[in-house]
Formats: structure tokens, sequence, C-alpha cells
């Protein structure tokens, strides 16, 4: 098949053809007769799910769009003619993805020539270096630059992106980078869509059960995150800050507006152009920063360090919780008497210490904390033995079991547990990332299931149901890296096993010099609330 296209083909018209890409919703092959075009077959699941209509629209589009056709097929794999096997729409034709937009890597299993993924550029410096990629800030700018005027095309044409993400754009390093996109046909013309709209997991809008996808707010989004993570070198961060270092403040401010989550006060791609001129005219190419150690692999969430929280700069801690975070229950008048009693003790040693400390600076609460689990008797106490006796203290009916170190306290145990119950969480902060909506119904119920798993770590007892096999072995390694005086959540999605989080846990004291680590959590229903069911492995990661 050569000449121009028809609108419509059929399929035994296409001649031989080799499979060369497969996806979720198809198949893609090249076609042996003209070299120009590939064909993409959807998946027999799809078939009868396809707009025939809104396909042909998007074909015609390319064929009526005048002066912006040929600019629209410059910049993407754009639908150009429908494919039928018998009558039924089974794909469409498309152009192949120019050269350019190719590139040489090097991976685990040696060099590769791969499709220029955006993706890849999401990582450390040092594994842009392991990979062979070579790219300064002044590539990145023109890249960015490129992607928004490209965006400023498609919204001028009707079409908004959608499922925006750096799998469906790629990029090639001519002496001025460009920008193309892959999977068109998940784009949405004019408020219709081919399929049902998706989004890619880490890439989805604040609230994706409020907000309507696929329209130019949540391109703008979209495109406010890619700016930060480009930057950042890290594919999960939400936070412009984590830029800093790359991104000048001009530019660091439009993403924090484009992170909005109110939709309307996102600034469009095109409002970004004349700060992204002005930032390429003041940054010379320069080459990339060799990195202390070079990296061996992927870095999905790494920031550059940032200034602590006041929790940590101020000689005392807070003791307010943040908001969101959930206010636990005594368990017990009793028992809660004898919590409270140990907690004056505690806070009085430290106040005692910080009379006696020559510098004047007195230390945090969290430092004047045991170390330790306060029922390990492996261990000597920093603290003075408590009184024998607690005039008005009756211990709880069924105790048995006492503290060696504090004769005058029993401790309830539980046979079918094996360890002594959650008394006493230290205060946590659980924080919402920016970038995501506080506010909403699912951000709300998140942030206590959070903050129930965080207490389950800091007292080093198992979360989880399955106190065995991988899932113990996870939660063990965040119990080994604790306890956890803070956590953020940098991410929420729906999925089909239950809501999941990202989070960033934050070590206590000295321990956060070494680094953060974030996991997911799926949650799942548990009475009138959630609770953690999972959990992904954790991974060092810098701290917020």
């Amino acid at each position: 098949m050569t000449g121009p296209l028809p609108p419509e083909v059929s399929l035994s018209a296409l001649g031989p053809r080799t499979r060369i890409g497969a996806g979720g919703q198809g198949t893609v092959y090249a076609l042996a007769e003209d070299p120009r075009w590939v064909y993409k077959e959807y998946a027999s699941r799809f078939v009868d799910d396809v707009d025939v209509t809104t396909l042909n629209r998007f074909v015609r589009l390319a064929a009526e769009a005048g002066p912006d056709a040929d600019a629209l097929l410059g910049l993407a794999a754009w639908p150009t003619a429908i494919v039928r096997k018998q009558g039924v729409v089974h794909g469409f034709l498309m152009p192949r993805v120019p050269d350019r937009f190719r590139v040489r890597i090097q991976l685990p299993g040696g060099p590769d020539t791969v499709l220029a993924q955006v993706q890849y550029l999401l990582n450390s410096d040092g594994y842009l270096l392991d990979r062979g990629l070579r790219i300064d800030n002044r590539m990145r700018l023109e890249l960015l630059r490129d992607t928004a005027e490209a965006l400023t095309l498609l919204h001028r044409l009707g079409v908004c992106v959608g499922d925006l993400s750096p799998n469906n754009l790629l990029f090639s390093l001519d002496a001025r980078p460009r920008c193309y996109f892959i999977d068109c046909d998940a784009m949405r013309l004019d408020g219709d869509s081919v399929l049902a709209q998706v989004e890619t997991p880490e890439w989805h809008v604040p609230d994706a059960d409020a907000e309507e996808l696929a329209t130019p707010a949540t391109d703008a989004f979209k495109f406010g995150l890619l700016a930060v993570r480009l930057f950042a070198g890290d594919q999960q961060t939400r936070d412009p800050d984590a830029a800093r270092r790359r991104l000048h403040r001009e530019l660091r401010a439009l993403a924090g507006r484009s992170l909005d989550p109110a939709p309307e006060r996102r600034p469009a791609p095109e409002q970004w152009l004349d700060a992204l001129d002005r930032s390429i005219r003041r940054t010379p190419p320069t080459p990339p920063a060799e990195p202390v150690a070079p990296s061996t692999g992927q870095e999905p969430y790494r920031r550059e360090p940032t200034r602590r929280n006041a929790s940590r700069q101020n000689p005392v801690r807070r003791l307010v919780p943040g908001p969101g975070a959930a206010v636990r229950q005594p368990v017990g008048w009793g028992w809660g008497l004898a919590v409270a009693v140990m907690a004056a003790v505690m806070v009085l040693v430290g106040l005692i210490n910080a009379d006696d400390d020559p510098s004047g600076t007195a230390p945090s609460a969290r430092q004047n904390l045991p170390t330790t689990r306060w029922w390990d008797v492996t261990r000597p106490s920093p603290y003075p033995g408590l009184p024998t006796t607690i005039p008005g203290l009756v211990p709880p009916t069924g105790v048995s079991g006492a503290d060696p170190r504090y004769p005058g306290l029993s401790l309830p145990t539980y046979p079918d547990l094996g360890r002594p119950p959650l008394l006493l969480c230290p205060l946590t902060d659980v924080r919402v990332g920016r970038g995501l909506n506080p506010t909403s119904a699912r951000t709300k119920a998140a942030v206590p299931a959070v903050d129930s798993f965080i207490c389950s770590i800091n007292n080093e007892t198992s979360p989880l149901d399955d106190e065995r096999g991988t899932q113990a072995t996870r939660a063990a390694t965040l119990m080994k890296h604790g306890p956890f005086d803070a956590a953020t959540i940098i991410g929420i999605r729906t999925a089909g096993d239950g809501p999941q989080v990202n989070v960033v846990f934050e070590p206590a004291g000295d321990g956060s010099s070494s680094g953060c680590w974030r996991s997911r959590l799926t949650l799942a229903e548990d009475g009138d609330g959630l609770r953690v069911s999972a959990l992904s492995a954790p991974a060092r990661v810098s701290c917020p």
C-alpha cells in the first residue's frame, strides 16, 4: 500500500506486517509495503467498545486541520486511517515514530535502541550517566518549552491529552530538543473519547473521583508534574521545591499553581512560554554535574535536601498533631493514669537535663524518649525507677506480668497476641503533599490509616494480618529504620484491590540524616474506616 491514505482501508490491503510492539489496548505492526505507517490493532476485548464515530473524527482532524495539519502530524502519532476487517473496525493507521525519537542507551542486558520515552529523563544524574544519556538544564528547558507549545496547539484544535505521562511522551536530543506524543487515540477530541479515559499511576489528578478527566485543566496539572519531575530527577515527587536546584523561581511558581487542587486556578501551558523563553536565554548549554556516586539503578523518588520542618528546628518538639492526624483514645481510665504518670516523669527528667546543659540548648522531647521498647528488659533504662506503689492506681482486671524496672506497674498480657498491646504511640505528623486535595473524602480517610500504621511500626508490632512471608519482611524493614515521627502522603490512587497511598516516612531524631523511606500502602475497609492491608518494598529516598 503506497500513496495517499484514504480515510478507511481494509485489513487485507495492508499487506505483510511485522509486530513491533504491544500495550494494554492492542498491538502495533510495521507495514512491509509502506514504512511510513504502522498499524495499531485493538485487542479483541476492546473492539466492541471503540467509539467509531469519534475515531472517524480523529482521522478527519488530520486531514482538515488546514495549516495545523502538518504540525499535528509532526508532533504526534495521530490516527490517519481507520482499518476494517469484514466491515468491523479493528484499528487504525498512524505515522511511524521518526528515528530522532529513538535513543541508544545502556541497559542491564547491554546497549539497545529504544523509543526515547521521557520516563528515562525523570531520574538522577547518576542514572542518566549509567544509561549513557547526556542532558543538561538547557535541554530540559527546551524540551519543556516544546511540550508547552505542542499542548497549546492541541488545545486550540480541541484536543486534550488526558493521559499525559512519561510513557506516552517521547523526546529527541537534536540541537533543539523536541517532544512527540504516542497513544493519541487515548486523547479526547471536543469532549469525546475513542475508549474510556484512563490515567497512568502516579500521574493522576488530585481527586480523580471528583474532577473530570482529559480537560485542559488536567493537562495543565500533569504538565506541572512533568516540569517538577524533569528538573528534580524524580518520578514521583509533587513538590516544586524538589526542583529548587535547577528550576528557576518563576517556573517553580508556575509549577506550584499548576499543581493546585482547584482546576480553575491552574495556568494553561501557553502561559509558561514567556517564562520558559527567559529561562532558556539565561541558561547556557552545560554538561550535567558528575554525581558523587554513580547510580546503579532507577531512583524513582529522590529529592534535593530541603529545610527540615519547624518541629525539628525547634529544640522543643511541638505536641499538637498535624491536620488530619488521628487522636488516640486512652486504654481505660486507670491505665491511662499510669501512662500519664510515666510521661510526666519523662518530661521532668528532660527539663532537669536541659537545665544542666552548659550549652543552654534543651534536648528535644524525641531525644528524651527511650531508644528501645520500654518493656525490653535486656537493656538498662535511662530513667530512675518509679515508686513501687501509686495511690489510687488499680491495675486492669486480668493483668499479669510486670516490667522488672518498674515493679509498681503491671502490664496486661494477651496469650493470643504474644506481645504487649499498643498502649502508647509517639505523636506523629501525617502530612498531605502538594498537589493532593487534603479535603477530599479519600484523603481524609487515608490520613488516620497511615497514622495507625506508623503507630504499629513505632511499637514494633506487625500492622498486617499476615505476619509471615514477604509482607512481614517489608514491615520489618520499616521497623528496623524507625521510629518515625512524621510522614508525607505524596500520592493517592484507586486500584482494583482498594485505595493505594504513596508515603514517605521520616525517621525520628538523627535518623533523618541517613534519609527517609518510601512505600506504597494498600488500604482496605476496616469497620468504619481504612487500614493498611499490604505494602510495597520500602525504598530509601531523600527526605522532603
